[in-house]
C-alpha cells in the first residue's frame, strides 16, 4: 500500500537480512504460546466470582473467545496487507502518524513486554519455590532471573533453537491440559454443577455490568494473538501464514480455554471455583489427590516457561523494526552476523525486564500492562478501518476481516470499554501509564521537530534520553 501524505513516509523495516525458518505450525504455535499463559489456570475463579451460574460461565467465555477471534481477523489482514517484521509498530506507524508507532514500541518495551516478562518470570519462580525446590524471596528473584535469562541466550544463537524451545513447551502445555482434562472427565460421569440452559435460569440476576466485568480477566486470559505479526521477516510467505496462524492459532486456544472451563465445572460447583485460590490444582487434587495438584504446579511452571519464549522470540524483532526506522538506538537495529537474530534487541528487552522484576511485584506490573496493552489493540484495530479507507482492494492476496467494518468496531469498544476500566481498576498504574506515553509524545516531537519523522533522517529517540 502506498501513500504519498507527508507523516506516513516512514518505511516499513526491511526484513531481507532474517533467516525465514518458520512455517505455518511454528506460526500457530507462536500465536497459541502467546496466549496460553497462566490466565487460564486462576482467571475462571474470578469469572465465577461474577457470574454464579455454570452455563453463563461458560458463554462469558465463548464471548471472549469470539472477541479474541475478531481481534485475530483484524490482525490476519493487517498482516496479510503489511507482511513485514515488526507487527503491530508497522501498522500502526502505517494507518496514523509514525509517533503512534513509536509510543507503542515504547510502550511495548518498557511495560507490556517489560512487565509481563519479569512478572511472569517471578510467578515461574514462585511456583517452583511453593512446590518443588524451596528458595526463599531472594532465591525467587535469583531464579526468575535466570530463566529470562536463559530463554534469551536461547533466543540470540537463532530463531531455529527460539522455534523448538517454543514448539517442545508449547507441546508439553497441550499435553499437560489434555492430562488435566482426562482426569477431571474421567473422574465420574455427573458434573458436580447443574447446567440448566433455560435462559430464565442463565441470566437471573445477571446485567450488562456484570457480564462485562466477567469479561475483563477472560480477555486478558485471550490476550497475545498479536506477538507472532513481529516475526513475519522468518515466516515462509507470510502473506500467506501470517494471517492463516493469526486464526488458527486463536482457534485452538478457544477450544482449549472453554474444555478447561468446563472441566472445572465438572469436578467443582461454581461456588467452589469462585472460592478457589488456586483452581487447577484444587481441581486437580479433588481427582487425583497431591500427585495431581504437583502435576499442576508443574503444568504452570511449563506454561510460565512457554509464555515467556514467545515474548523473548517476537518482541525484539519490534524494536529492530523501529531501529530502523531511526526510532532507538541504531545497535538495535542491527542482526548478529552469525545467527542473524538482533542480540542486541533481545539483551534490551531482558535488561529493561531484570530492572523492573526487582522493583515490582507480580500483580504492580501486571496491572500496569493492562491499560498499555487493550489501548493499543484499539488503536490497531482502528488502523483496519483507516487502511481500509484509503485502499478497499489493494493487489495480491489479502486475509479479508469477515464482517467488517461492523466485527472491527466492535472489536474497538470492548477494547474502549477494558481502557476505561482500567481507570477504575488500576487508577494509579493507568495514570501514570498515561504520563509514560505523554512525556513520550513529547519527546519524539521536541526531537523531530527539524526531521520530520522520515526514515533514514530521524535521529534515534532514545539516544537522546
Amino acid at each position: 500500500m502506498t501513500d504519498t501524505s507527508p507523516h506516513h513516509s516512514v518505511s516499513t523495516s526491511p526484513d531481507s537480512g532474517f533467516r525465514r525458518d518458520l512455517g505455518l505450525f511454528d506460526a500457530v504455535v507462536v500465536v497459541a504460546g502467546g496466549i496460553v499463559g497462566v490466565g487460564i489456570f486462576a482467571n475462571p475463579s474470578n469469572v465465577a466470582r461474577v457470574l454464579e451460574n455454570p452455563v453463563l460461565i461458560l458463554l462469558a467465555w465463548s464471548l471472549g473467545g469470539l472477541v479474541a477471534l475478531l481481534g485475530g481477523f483484524v490482525w490476519a489482514e493487517l498482516a496479510s496487507r503489511f507482511p513485514h517484521v515488526g507487527g503491530q509498530y508497522v501498522y500502526l506507524q502505517r494507518a496514523y502518524h509514525p509517533v503512534v508507532g513509536f509510543l507503542y514500541g515504547i510502550a511495548l518495551l518498557f511495560i507490556i513486554n517489560g512487565g509481563s516478562l519479569a512478572a511472569v518470570s517471578i510467578l515461574f519462580a514462585s511456583y517452583v519455590d511453593r512446590s518443588f525446590l524451596p528458595l526463599g524471596g531472594a532465591g525467587i528473584r535469583v531464579a526468575a532471573a535466570l530463566a529470562l535469562v536463559t530463554l534469551t541466550a536461547v533466543n540470540v544463537v537463532g530463531v531455529r533453537a527460539g522455534k523448538w524451545t517454543n514448539n517442545i513447551l508449547m507441546t508439553a502445555k497441550v499435553g499437560g491440559m489434555l492430562v488435566l482434562l482426562a482426569l477431571a472427565f474421567g473422574h465420574g460421569s455427573t458434573p458436580a454443577s447443574h447446567f440448566d440452559a433455560a435462559p430464565a435460569v442463565v441470566f437471573h440476576g445477571a446485567s450488562i455490568h456484570l457480564l462485562f466485568t466477567a469479561l475483563v480477566p477472560i480477555l486478558f486470559a485471550y490476550g497475545g494473538w498479536q506477538s507472532c505479526a513481529n516475526i513475519a521477516g522468518e515466516i515462509k510467505n507470510p502473506a500467506w501464514n501470517l494471517p492463516r496462524a493469526n486464526v488458527l492459532g486463536v482457534i485452538v486456544v478457544i477450544v482449549l480455554y472453554l474444555s478447561l472451563n468446563l472441566a472445572y465445572l465438572w469436578v467443582l460447583t461454581p461456588q467452589q471455583v469462585a472460592a478457589s485460590p488456586a483452581l487447577a490444582a484444587d481441581m486437580a487434587r479433588a481427582v487425583a489427590g497431591e500427585a495431581g495438584a504437583r502435576f499442576v504446579a508443574a503444568l504452570i511452571v511449563t506454561s510460565s516457561l512457554g509464555f515467556l519464549a514467545v515474548v523473548i522470540l517476537t518482541g525484539p524483532r519490534l524494536y529492530y523494526a523501529m531501529a530502523a526506522d531511526g526510532l532507538l538506538f541504531e545497535r538495535v537495529g542491527r542482526l548478529h552476523p552469525r545467527y542473524k537474530t538482533p542480540v542486541f534487541a533481545l539483551w534490551f528487552q531482558a535488561a529493561v525486564s531484570l530492572v523492573l522484576m526487582t522493583t515490582n511485584t507480580y500483580d504492580q506490573l501486571l496491572s500496569y500492562v493492562v491499560f498499555a496493552d487493550w489501548l493499543f489493540f484499539g488503536l490497531t484495530a482502528g488502523a483496519l478501518l483507516i487502511v481500509r479507507y484509503r485502499q478497499p482492494s489493494p493487489g495480491g492476496e489479502i486475509a479479508y476481516a469477515p464482517g467488517h467494518p461492523v466485527t472491527t468496531i466492535l472489536f474497538v469498544g470492548v477494547a474502549a470499554g477494558v481502557v476505561l476500566n482500567s481507570f477504575v481498576a488500576y487508577p494509579t498504574q493507568s495514570l501514570i501509564g498515561s504520563s509514560i506515553l505523554i512525556a513520550a509524545t513529547i519527546v519524539y516531537f521536541v526531537l523531530n521537530r527539524h526531521h520530520g519523522g522520515h526514515r533514514g533522517s530521524t535521529p534515534s529517540v532514545v539516544e537522546h534520553l
